[in-house]
């Protein structure tokens, strides 16, 4: 909305995508709060993880795991949400946490994230259309972990019954599956 009949200000895609990936990475945070409640029923470790980052979250899961009494099933498939969040919240980090330039070749952008302190700067490309594929990919897992969770945990009790995978070509909140 323009106030005084002014024009609007000029859309720049590159800051939408940066705020997206922002976005889906505090919503993977969300869900994996919500899968470590699904598999963890200790209330000291579910109060700690409350204030607690991306990483930590996804540790957590794996003690939880060991402990916990879950189907070999629902195990492996947490598992595999847990390396997937991890890489998306390492992708996620690279992106957050990067200044931008253009890129030598004249083609995008160029993420540039501190090494170390007083090392220089690592050098990675990046496009606007990977950082919303990125986006789009924590929205699947998303879907993936409460899945699992929900698996784990409340199909377990009277009346309630599993959530099956995800049929292919199947939409999740918009966003087509994973191209193979």
């Amino acid at each position: 909305m323009t106030l005084n009949n002014e024009p609007g200000r000029e859309r720049n895609p590159f800051l939408e995508a940066v705020g997206r990936v922002t976005v889906a990475g505090a919503e993977l945070d969300i869900a994996q709060k919500g899968l470590l409640g699904a598999i963890a029923h200790e209330s000291t470790l579910l109060l700690y993880a409350n204030s607690q980052n991306t990483s930590k979250l996804i540790e957590f899961c794996k003690p939880a795991l060991d402990i916990g009494h879950q189907a070999p099933d629902d195990v492996a498939e947490i598992s595999a949400c847990r390396v997937r969040a991890e890489k998306c919240r390492d992708r996620r980090n690279t992106i957050v946490h990067a200044i931008y330039t253009p890129a030598e070749t004249g083609n995008g952008l160029e993420a540039m994230n501190p090494v170390r302190k007083n090392l220089g700067y690592r050098v990675s490309s990046t496009s606007v259309e990977e950082m919303e594929a990125l986006a789009d990919e924590v929205t699947i897992l998303r879907d993936d972990m409460f899945r699992a969770g929900w698996n784990t945990d409340a199909a377990n009790r009277p009346g309630m019954d599993r959530l099956p995978p995800r049929q292919p070509g199947q939409r999740v909140n918009g966003v087509p599956p994973p191209q193979a």
